[in-house]
């Protein structure tokens, strides 16, 4: 046919379509939708899991730890790191000691806390990272007793240095003593912990504290990850031994990928998430293949006069392939819209620096674009399919003798029927893991985590050991801060401890008698704090003034504690506290109390055994350590709302240490609400992507129904004129729909159970949840199925309506 008559054919399609447009705009908003949503994780996936990282040969850098944690940055004693010298397989490796840790940073105002990691001197130049301004450290500056330096990250030189490139050779106060600034990172730096300020560390320092330290290497060229590997288990196995170290105590090494390392804390559910929005996308592509099939039937009798006044194939099916074309650009134009509002949404919601590290904006990027297009194309193209299908069907010609009200075929039909059916087993599909996550939620919120936290102010500090080099300058420090506090009116209660009781732990090792010994967190406490958290106490007494510096250490457990290492009572027995891998002789404690449990890791997960001391009876080596892996948690129980306190907190501590900064001061509510963020994040998302399911799948039958009720408007009217009454009518229509979605219902509750017993059930926080536990419930089976038959009792109850209110003269009038 000739290239004019095509193009002419097709821009009067348009033209007819525009002219009415309600057809392309329904199939164009659907499968926007379905490609926005894909699009925009599609963008997310890319640049935080699938984008290279932003290194030279970036696939040599491996991540050196113990076989057991292997690919999720395990961590290294510091006193094992002198082993990987002389493995042959490494070309360079380079250490952090562990995530770093919070300093005391002076600006023009008020003293802020961020983050610092403290770094050897190869730690950039096994990265092959390339100084935005000045240089790395040197070796004498990473010695111990080195010259005091700083490197910045370039957003820390951003937003307090305006990008001054006369930055270098600045001295910055940091703990209370000065720091050069010698370089600054390049903007594209990325490591999974968001940290402020790069610190040089000294391999002594970190070994004398018995520091964990996450390595880092880089294969020689041509070294193949098993190898590595292999080579520096070898290396461990014989190196142990010859340090006085048991081999049964310890661990295979191994060497992981420093990608697989980076995004393995995301990665699994940013990928579920995109295969569900694909899931989407498929149930827009299906949705449109209904519509597509429904306008193919409408304009049946039409094609079917042309095709007997001799139009070739070609051109009664170029109508369908107009609409497909009109139908793709306009979803494929709104549906990057739409991905861009999400993207804008999720840079301001779900992009945070403690979830996602250095990488705190997504864009759309031009593989994204490419991504929309393929998906549009494939979409349309399949869509398209079904109704040239139709279009060409034989049984076409009977529109000639029906005079266009002989509706579907049986096949074309069966084939609608099928696409509804296909529709709603999705939807249930993706309902049923907006319900997982939702009843996650109600579980967390249900489920007592073992102190109260209404009305608790919190905040941080970090004592630098510059000012408060051991435990009674703290202790000293702590008691000054509650004497203010407790003096303020409105304050119930006050303590400290050195770690939040919510997703915070050190542990330790401990001996009772001549048993193994065994590990438990450890947590020093004031002696108000149990009081501050309405932590009960089960037995025995609470701490007091007088368990001070020399007196006898004492100890409180809590109660998995008893009942893990104690067939009874815990109380006046002793308990050992090992520290001799900090230099320090073992530590004796008297139990003289217990109490009750803290879900420390969230209501999902058992209560851990932990012991607590007296802060003031903390040994002064081993408050070093503790240094290491948390500040100071100021608690404080008010009387009234606790954002009512925040002002004079801040007021206080700014008068007892105005050198030291204040972080997160805030109400502890605040605090339970950010360990649990993502699963409310994620049960938004599931719900949002649910309820577009749901639309879609609603209009999918809304279009089977009524097509199928507007071809049985005759027989309508036949069965009035002999008496039918309208309620019948109407049942007759919505059975219709009833059926096709209750099958669908039914397959997606399969579907669902089938994929969570293969991969296992969703879980968040330690809240394990699974389809079999939507199953087991009466009340959520329930209210899935009434929410899913209820869209379908909408979708066709303007369809059935207009059946019942068909009058008898409606068969006349039809033939």
């Amino acid at each position: 046919m000739n290239p004019s008559v095509i193009f002419r054919e097709l821009w009067q399609s348009w033209r007819a379509s525009l002219r009415r447009p309600g057809f392309v705009l329904l199939a164009g908003l659907t499968l926007a939708l379905g490609l926005g949503l894909s699009v925009a994780m599609f963008a997310q996936v890319n640049t935080l899991v699938l984008a290279p990282l932003p290194y030279p040969q970036a696939r040599q850098l491996v991540v050196i730890g113990p076989a057991d944690g292997a690919g999720h940055f395990s961590e290294l004693p510091a006193r094992w790191y002198p082993m990987l010298r002389d493995v042959s397989a490494l070309q360079s490796t380079g250490y952090s000691v562990s995530w770093g840790t919070e300093v005391n940073v002076a600006t023009a105002g008020a003293p802020v806390m961020v983050n610092a990691l403290s770094v050897s001197q190869h730690y950039l130049s096994t990265l092959s990272v390339r100084m935005a301004l000045g240089r790395n450290f040197t070796a004498a500056e990473t010695s111990l007793h080195g010259p005091r330096v700083v490197i910045l990250t370039y957003g820390f030189w951003q937003s307090h240095y305006a990008h001054r490139h006369d930055v270098l050779g600045r001295t910055l106060m940091i703990d209370g003593g000065p720091a050069t600034i010698v370089g600054v990172l390049p903007a594209r730096f990325r490591m999974p912990e968001p940290f402020a300020l790069m610190l040089p560390a000294a391999l002594e320092t970190a070994q004398r504290l018995n520091s964990n330290l996450v390595v880092l290497g880089r294969l020689k060229p041509g070294v193949s990850l098993s190898n590595a590997s292999a080579q520096i288990d070898a290396r461990l196995q014989s190196w142990l031994p010859a340090h006085g170290e048991s081999l049964a105590r310890h661990p295979h090494a191994s060497a992981t990928p420093l990608s697989s390392n980076m995004v393995a804390g995301y990665a699994e559910i940013l990928v579920f998430i995109l295969r569900c929005n694909l899931a989407l996308l498929a149930l827009a592509g299906v949705n449109i293949a209904n519509l597509m099939l429904q306008r193919a039937v409408a304009h049946g009798h039409s094609q079917a006069i042309r095709a007997a006044l001799g139009a070739s194939s070609l051109r009664t099916v170029l109508p369908i392939v107009a609409d497909a074309i009109l139908v793709g650009a306009l979803g494929t134009a709104l549906g990057l819209a739409i991905a861009a509002l999400c993207l804008r949404w999720a840079n301001a919601n779900v992009m945070r620096p403690e979830w996602f590290g250095f990488i705190t904006h997504v864009s759309i990027q031009p593989l994204a674009v490419v991504y929309c297009a393929i998906a549009s194309v494939l979409v349309m193209f399949l869509a398209a399919g079904v109704g040239l299908w139709r279009a060409r069907n034989p049984h076409a010609v009977r529109e000639l003798v029906t005079g266009g009200r002989g509706g579907q075929t049986v096949a074309s039909g069966r084939l609608s029927r099928a696409l509804v059916i296909l529709q709603a087993t999705l939807a249930t599909f993706l309902l049923i893991y907006s319900f997982l996550f939702a009843w996650s939620e109600i579980l967390i919120n249900r489920a007592p985590l073992g102190f109260s936290y209404d009305h608790v102010l919190t905040a941080t500090i970090h004592p630098p050991r510059s000012q408060y080099p051991d435990t009674s300058a703290l202790q000293a420090l702590g008691q000054r801060v509650l004497d203010r506090l407790r003096a303020q009116p409105g304050i119930v209660a006050a303590g400290i401890m050195n770690g939040s009781p919510l997703a915070s732990a050190v542990t330790l090792k401990f001996q009772r008698g001549a048993a193994p010994p065994f590990a438990a967190q450890y947590q020093l406490v004031t002696p108000d704090a149990f009081q501050t958290l309405q932590i009960p106490l089960l037995a025995g007494r609470g701490f007091n003034a007088g368990d001070r510096a020399g007196a006898e250490p004492v100890a409180i457990v809590n109660a998995s504690f008893q009942k893990k290492y104690f067939t009874t009572g815990a109380l006046d027995h002793r308990l050992d506290l090992i520290l001799h891998h900090v230099g320090l002789p073992t530590q004796r404690l008297r139990i003289v109390g217990e109490v009750g449990d803290v879900h420390v890791w969230g209501p999902g997960s058992p209560p851990p055994p932990i012991v607590y001391v007296p802060m003031a009876q903390v040994p002064d080596g081993l408050m070093d350590v503790l240094r290491q892996y948390g500040n100071l948690h100021i608690l404080a129980r008010t009387s009234g709302a606790p954002s009512n306190y925040l002002g004079e907190l801040k007021g206080m501590l700014g008068q007892v240490a105005p050198g030291l900064a204040l972080l997160h001061l805030r109400p502890f509510a605040e605090r339970v609400n950010e360990v649990f963020g993502p699963n409310r994040m994620l049960t938004l998302i599931f719900g949002f992507i649910a309820f577009v399911a749901l639309a879609l799948s609603s209009l999918g039958l809304f279009a089977v129904v009524s097509t199928s009720a507007t071809a049985r408007t005759r027989e309508c009217g036949v069965r009035a004129a002999l008496g039918a009454s309208p309620a019948r009518l109407f049942w007759a229509v919505l059975r219709i729909g009833l059926i096709q979605a209750g099958t669908g219902i039914v397959a997606g509750l399969l579907l669902g159970w089938g994929v969570t017993t293969l991969l296992g059930g969703v879980q968040v926080n330690a809240v394990s949840v699974g389809v079999d536990t939507i199953l087991a419930s009466p009340t959520v089976l329930s209210s899935l199925v009434a929410l899913l038959l209820g869209a379908a009792v909408l979708a066709c109850l303007a369809p059935a309506l207009r059946a019942a209110r068909t009058p008898p003269v409606a068969a006349l009038s039809n033939d």
